[in-house]
């Protein structure tokens, strides 16, 4: 399982709307500057989250991104789900996937109780809760240690 570079940059797009007052436009300059990542990359990010209905875009001179629903019950399950669709740690704990050994694998039930545990650690990680613990210095992200990344 990996959590990709798009979907944690997704995790600190919606913290950092979720820090702006409400309905508040951001425009896609200030976001990729304040997250410090090129604008091309940010803007397929946003896009991915526009797509799961968690933002809305604005066209024009005051155009941006704005959330379209309160993100801070939002888990990074929720949008890991949203960026990458299911991740599993084994491609065998998918449903649609066959094994002959699948019956006799004394592995399986283990590698099935880490998924579980990794699911519900995700669903415990809200927006709400990540957006205390990330600092934004000069509008950029200063520490975005709070989910591991250094």
């Amino acid at each position: 399982m990996e959590i990709t570079h798009a979907t944690l940059d997704a995790v600190y797009a919606l913290i950092y709307l979720y820090l702006q007052p409400t309905g508040q436009v951001v425009d896609l300059h200030k976001l990729s500057d304040a997250l410090d990542v090129p604008q091309s990359y940010m803007s397929k990010v946003l896009q991915q989250l526009q797509r799961s209905g968690y933002l809305a875009s604005q066209m024009g001179s005051k155009g941006g991104y704005r959330l379209t629903k309160n993100v801070e019950q939002t888990t990074m399950r929720d949008v890991l789900l949203a960026m990458q669709g299911e991740t599993m740690l084994q491609e065998c704990l998918s449903d649609h996937f066959t094994c002959g050994r699948f019956k006799k694998c004394s592995v399986l039930r283990h590698v099935k109780e880490i998924q579980q545990t990794v699911n519900r650690m995700l669903e415990q990680m809200t927006i709400g809760q990540l957006a205390t613990e990330m600092e934004f210095n000069d509008r950029k992200l200063v520490n975005p240690v709070s989910l591991g990344v250094q």
